[in-house]
């Protein structure tokens, strides 16, 4: 099980009492963590440039 896999088990099983308890330094931090990866898993995959305007240049020879 890989550590994204046992994050997303332990988020699950979070209560909100759970977080209620943490001191709000503590509170604060876990947010910001959790947007921060929320930002990240929310970016669309970046996909690798193609098409005939990249292939000119990078210098390949176009096919007519």
């Amino acid at each position: 099980m890989s550590v994204v896999e046992k994050t997303f088990a332990l988020l699950t099983a979070l209560k909100p009492s759970d977080v209620q308890a943490l001191p709000p330094f503590e509170r604060r931090r876990f947010s910001d963590l959790c947007k921060h990866w929320a930002s990240i898993a929310d970016e669309p995959k970046a996909m690798a440039p193609a098409g005939v305007l990249y292939d000119l240049k990078r210098g390949l020879p176009r096919h007519e």
